[in-house]
């Protein structure tokens, strides 16, 4: 694991961070944004759009534990309270059947 920014192809630059890698564009301004895990700390499910980094930044979670458990229980969720893992696992078997591939055009 490294601390340090390592050339990346591209005009890109990566750092190890342990448990996963960061690849950023070699203009990322580290001082500017906080790090960003892959997956929510909730549920598991990976982040992967703009709307998880805004629930990220708010709440530590994805956009679907943000709607589901942070706004309802807001005052609780700012002091800690979180979803039992029987919540969550019920909760992402229902994920699991949604299909996030169905286009309009």
């Amino acid at each position: 694991m490294t601390e340090d920014w390592l050339p990346y192809p591209r005009d890109r630059k990566m750092k190890d961070k342990g448990s996963y890698i960061v690849i950023v564009p070699s203009s990322y301004d580290e001082s500017k944004r906080k790090d960003m895990p892959l997956f929510c700390g909730v549920c598991n499910f990976s982040f992967s759009h703009k709307e998880d980094e805004i629930s990220f930044k708010e709440f530590q979670c994805c956009t679907t534990c943000a709607d589901t458990w942070a706004y309802s229980h807001r005052t609780e969720w700012e002091k800690g309270w979180r979803p039992s893992v029987e919540q969550v696992s019920v909760n992402n078997q229902k994920r699991l059947f949604v299909n996030t591939d169905i286009r309009f055009e």
